[in-house]
């Protein structure tokens, strides 16, 4: 949505694609990230957001996004 791309969610995805090596709608060849681009969230006063098995992340900035994805890939 606009509200996202005027907060730099364009940075979010490219952060996303370099960290798991794959581009929006694909998934990693472990199967443990698919990266799908939504229409929206509703989240539009804490945008950028993303959300991870039901979990929501929002005001993304591409440290924060690193920090999320790190945690993740320890599991």
């Amino acid at each position: 949505t606009i509200s996202c791309a005027m907060k730099g969610k364009n940075l979010i995805i490219q952060e996303l694609e370099d960290m798991l090596k794959i581009k929006v709608g694909e998934t990693t060849s472990n199967r443990k990230f698919s990266l799908l681009e939504t229409n929206c969230l509703g989240w539009c006063h804490k945008g950028p957001a993303m959300l991870i098995n039901d979990e929501a992340y929002t005001e993304l900035t591409p440290e924060k996004v690193r920090e999320i994805i790190n945690e993740y890939m320890k599991k």
